[in-house]
């Protein structure tokens, strides 16, 4: 039987051009990017061109742009200081969010005494977005909205244009796990309201 892998949305073949480029990289470029000499300054270059590239792909400022690991770190760092640095004290989410939401969520319960309250999903698995309302406006406390874009197991859409603007009706704060979705849709950062993105 010939293996069929179906999970190039979470992980893939690295493109061939890509493996070029890092390979010349990793030989040529290896210098620290913090450092002033050479080799440090043509691997910040490099860093910076990436970092500019990304943000024109999603109209936002190359600032706005952090590296990290991968996916589960940037979710972490993101509910994390939410918690810890904007004084969140609700996080809502779903049932079916990945774990790197689920359980940093279930942590900073236990650490911060934050609240984490769950949306209903519809039927079809997506959140539902009157619940996500109610929620919202229940309380007055400092929310962050945690919902993923593209649902990494059933492949349901967030309509992250109506989370975004109920999050901003109600001075919510709204993060979107985009890994499954980044590069398949296009997005514009500037007209979307969202705060964070992974």
């Amino acid at each position: 039987m010939t293996p069929v892998y179906f999970d190039s949305a979470a992980t893939t073949q690295v493109r061939k051009e890509v493996m070029q480029d890092m390979q010349k990289v990793l030989l040529e470029c290896y210098g620290n990017p913090s450092s002033t000499h050479a080799f440090g300054r043509a691997a910040k270059a490099i860093i910076e061109t990436t970092r500019k590239t990304i943000a024109k792909e999603l109209n936002a400022s190359p600032q706005e742009i952090i590296f990290t690991s991968g996916g589960t770190e940037a979710d972490n760092m993101i509910l994390r200081c939410a918690a810890r640095d904007a004084q969140v004290t609700t996080i809502i989410t779903s049932a079916v969010e990945h774990h790197a939401v689920l359980h940093t969520a279930e942590e900073l319960k236990a650490e911060y005494n934050v609240k984490v309250e769950y949306v209903k999903l519809q039927d079809c698995g997506t959140p539902d977005y009157e619940d996500l309302e109610r929620l919202l406006t229940a309380t007055t406390d400092k929310k962050l909205v945690s919902l993923m874009h593209v649902n990494n197991e059933v492949g349901n859409i967030l309509d992250a244009d109506r989370v975004g603007s109920l999050c901003r009706e109600n001075n919510a704060l709204f993060h979107s796990d985009t890994v499954q979705s980044i590069g398949h849709f296009k997005w514009d950062v500037q007209k979307t309201p969202i705060d964070f993105m992974t």
